[in-house]
């Protein structure tokens, strides 16, 4: 695990002072804690902060080869392909080796997390790259006077001549409710992803920057065709057992795994366990001692996993303690924030506009402190791999004849079976087919607090659909993986652990994606494939499961204060926006009348709550550009 980063300049040589790179190095060096290092020439500044978590230990973290300067992160899964005995190479160098003997477009064959960084010295580029799926985040930011790249964005927002203007389609998206991360923009208008399975050339003709980017692997491209069902589910069960024996293999430190009522961290778990690894598993699920079970509870699942596989879970806590015993706490206060108590988490931690921050920052800092380094999640697979497919899906993908024996099955016994079947079919390929390819809007969306005028700048049909739901070669490719990804990444160098994705293996999804679509719905059971492959391992409740969301907070005990810390939050977002900045894309009046308004009526809460939030996203983004600069030198 490491945090890299590095600047390169134009012909007028190095520009970046001292104190700028320290700024990238102080944000980078959560992600690497055992060593780091900084080589400085005439036009480039190379960095990397690193942690050991493989066995094959890097011992230069800066790497040179013949007219080759690099730093790398990577977790590699494959070795053995790349010609390396047990331990002999540190994943770092095997990346370098192929890229030096075969080019980049050798990257395609490499199963592992990574991202990195290559300065051509003899042409005078700078060369950055990511893995398949975008595990590992890569920032950029280039003009025609310097280019800059950094594992944390908040690095590049913290050099003082990095345009950190923030993204006029970011703000409208959020507002407006179409809000998707996109695999390439960010919140900032200049600041960007490498993009996953992609490398980005830099060079500089005398101060005019150009750019050369290119892709390494797509997903998808070949449609798998076997001969039949059970050689598909044969193929779908061991590519999934194999991507998680290999993360296993991949580091001699203990792991552990996030454990919830559902399909995908429940077959990774069990799997873990059948491999006879010593693993710690923790649910974001409240302690049924806090909070007891509630009808449908996925924590009555987590417990017949357990019983299941004898293990044990750890739960959260009802209130969690986000105070100085927290890792993310002191890691704040050493880069010399002076942390206010009433403060919102969000501000307080310099946190990026990301979903379930807080509970996956939990989960981080329970697992390092009992020793975990590597944490295995669910994260992705229905994003393909579990996929939830639908009947219109089918027809989307023109398997018609599968469309038709799936619509007359959800209808077996019904009498007019016949005219419900034309019914169904209408609906789906009608009603269902609008809804879904029109511009999706999520429920955070406050259209009314836009400005009018602002608005007036984008059309609803430019805006994106949920190819989730029918399409997920597309929805991937959009970076409907991208939140959480970056999220994970950010909050576990926070924690000191990295997370392992085994659904995200680029095997496993390219697989999954590519075999016929009816082979994920069967009688009305979505998920089907991947419900039928690992049958024999799971519980009787997961194996059923339909549909999960967290049922135990049904049983939450009501928290009659809520108002009051809602009220305080809403007054402290309200403040944290420059008016005078937003006044150019909010509607204020709106806003005004919406912040006199009392206490909103049981109806509205979960309403007025989405429009706090959306406010909330844009006050962050705004913060991080105050706070990246500010962090001691």
């Amino acid at each position: 695990m490491s945090g890299i980063f590095g600047v390169m300049c134009n012909a007028d040589g190095m520009k970046s002072t001292e104190r700028d790179l320290h700024k990238l190095k102080k944000w980078n060096q959560a992600y690497g804690t055992d060593d780091e290092q900084i080589c400085q020439g005439e036009y480039y500044a190379l960095g990397c902060c690193y942690e050991e978590i493989s066995p094959r230990i890097c011992k230069s973290l800066i790497m040179k080869q013949r007219q080759y300067l690099s730093v790398i992160d990577a977790l590699v899964y494959n070795p053995e392909t790349l010609g390396s005995s047990e331990s002999e190479r540190s994943d770092e160098e095997l990346i370098m080796d192929q890229i030096c003997d075969k080019g980049y477009n050798t990257l395609a064959q490499i199963n592992g997390d990574f991202s990195g960084a290559v300065l051509d010295e003899k042409k005078q580029t700078l060369t950055l790259f990511r893995d398949h799926l975008g595990v590992r985040t890569l920032y950029y930011y280039a003009d025609d006077r310097m280019t800059a790249f950094s594992t944390d964005i908040r690095g590049l927002l913290a050099l003082e001549g990095v345009d950190a203007t923030i993204n006029e389609d970011w703000i409208y998206r959020t507002c407006a409710g179409y809000y998707m991360d996109g695999v390439e923009a960010t919140e900032y208008k200049h600041i960007f992803c490498v993009k996953p399975s992609s490398y980005i050339t830099f060079s500089y003709s005398g101060n005019k920057l150009s750019i050369k980017q290119d892709r390494y692997w797509d997903i998808g491209l070949h449609k798998k065709h076997l001969n039949s069902f059970e050689e598909y589910k044969k193929e779908l069960k061991e590519l999934v057992t194999d991507s998680v024996r290999r993360r296993l293999l991949a580091t001699q430190h203990k792991i552990g795994a996030e454990l919830s009522g559902g399909l995908d961290s429940g077959v990774i778990d069990i799997i873990i366990n059948r491999l006879d690894r010593q693993c710690e598993f923790y649910s974001w699920s409240v302690d049924p001692k806090e909070v007891f079970y509630a009808e449908a509870d996925e924590r009555l699942i987590i417990e017949d996993i357990c019983r299941q596989e004898n293990i044990e879970c750890h739960y959260s806590n009802l209130n969690s303690d986000w105070g100085k015993e927290a890792n993310i706490y002191h890691y704040m206060q050493n880069l010399g924030f002076e942390l206010q108590d009433d403060e919102p988490l969000a501000f307080k931690f310099v946190l990026p506009p990301y979903i379930n921050a807080m509970t996956i920052s939990e989960t981080a800092g329970y697992m390092r402190q009992n020793g975990v380094k590597l944490i295995f999640t669910g994260h992705g697979g229905d994003e393909g791999v579990s996929h939830r497919c639908n009947l219109y899906e089918l027809f989307y993908h023109h398997e018609y004849l599968d469309f038709i024996k799936n619509l007359w099955g959800q209808t077996r016994g019904e009498k007019y079976r016949f005219y419900h079947t034309m019914k169904n079919g209408y609906r789906i390929l009608v009603k269902n087919r609008k809804y879904l390819r029109k511009p999706f809007r999520g429920p955070f969306a406050a259209p009314e607090f836009i400005n009018k005028d602002f608005a007036d700048k984008f059309r609803e049909e430019d805006m994106p659909a949920m190819h989730f739901a029918y399409d997920p070669i597309k929805y991937i490719k959009e970076g409907g993986s991208r939140n959480r990804l970056d999220n994970i990444a950010l909050l576990g160098a926070y924690n000191g652990v990295r997370y392992v994705v085994p659904f995200l293996d680029y095997r496993v999804v390219d697989y999954a994606v590519s075999i016929p679509r009816h082979l994920y719905v069967k009688n009305g059971k979505n998920r089907y494939i991947f419900r039928e492959a690992f049958k024999d391992i799971m519980p009787d409740s997961l194996y059923s499961l339909m549909g999960k969301e967290d049922n135990s907070k049904k049983n939450y005990p009501p928290k009659e204060d809520w108002y009051t810390e809602y009220a305080q939050i809403k007054q402290q977002v309200y403040k944290k926006l420059d008016r005078d900045y937003w006044s150019r894309y909010l509607n204020y009046d709106e806003i005004d009348k919406w912040m006199e308004k009392g206490k909103p009526s049981d109806k509205e809460r979960r309403q007025d709550m989405n429009k706090l939030m959306n406010l909330h996203y844009c006050a962050m983004a705004q913060n991080l550009i105050e706070k990246a600069r500010k962090v001691r030198c």
